[in-house]
């Protein structure tokens, strides 16, 4: 898609910011080297949402080359890492929805149990005793809405605060913290306070 050449660039990784500029200055290999930053992550959460494949790689390819035709025109995020989300997000569901507009109410299509475990998952497993209990938590995760899901999801595996997961999600923040709160206290409820109040953290917050 954009060459990425890790052999011209110094030995320091540049940071997003950076490379954002650089892209916006003409740079095709600083957007390269961005796209080949994020294309997994973009993948893994695009997932969730369509198990078609070519499509998701379809939607990302399109995005970085919807940016790179609008650098002169593009503004510098403040976190270039929720702009691809964002944008990804979009991307995905006009295609699936032909660009329905969906109201706040509504519920999306999202399996968190798709490609790739959740970080309150793995971090446990740290003998093969702790297995027992990620298997519980892929079992109880996807009883959350779809919804509670892709929260559970960018709070925990993209680690994002409330404030960014509303705009990723098109919600306000007291909707985010209510929705997060709920999943969790349903999680808890699903399984017994002790165990969980020491697999995720922050969790003791509820109390």
């Amino acid at each position: 898609m954009f060459r990425s050449s890790s052999q011209n660039r110094p030995s320091e990784s540049p940071t997003d910011a950076a490379l954002w500029h650089q892209f916006r200055e003409g740079d095709e290999v600083a957007l390269g080297e961005l796209a080949e930053r994020y294309y997994k992550r973009l993948y893994g959460y695009g997932s969730k949402f369509s198990r078609d494949r070519e499509a998701i790689k379809d939607c990302i390819q399109d995005l970085f080359l919807e940016i790179w035709d609008k650098r002169h025109t593009i503004s510098e995020p403040d976190s270039v890492k929720l702009y691809l989300l964002v944008s990804i997000r979009r991307r995905i569901l006009r295609r699936k929805t032909g660009d329905k507009w969906l109201e706040q109410s509504e519920e999306l299509d999202f399996d968190a149990a798709v490609v790739g475990d959740l970080p309150i998952e793995t971090a446990i497993i740290e003998d093969e005793t702790s297995q027992h209990y990620v298997r519980k938590l892929q079992q109880l995760i996807p009883q959350l809405s779809r919804r509670q899901q892709e929260i559970i999801y960018l709070r925990f595996y993209e680690n994002l605060d409330n404030e960014a997961i509303a705009e990723v999600m098109s919600l306000s923040r007291g909707a985010v913290a209510n929705l997060l709160w709920r999943a969790l206290k349903e999680l808890k409820e699903y399984w017994y306070a002790g165990l969980l109040l020491l697999m995720i953290p922050g969790l003791y917050l509820l109390q």
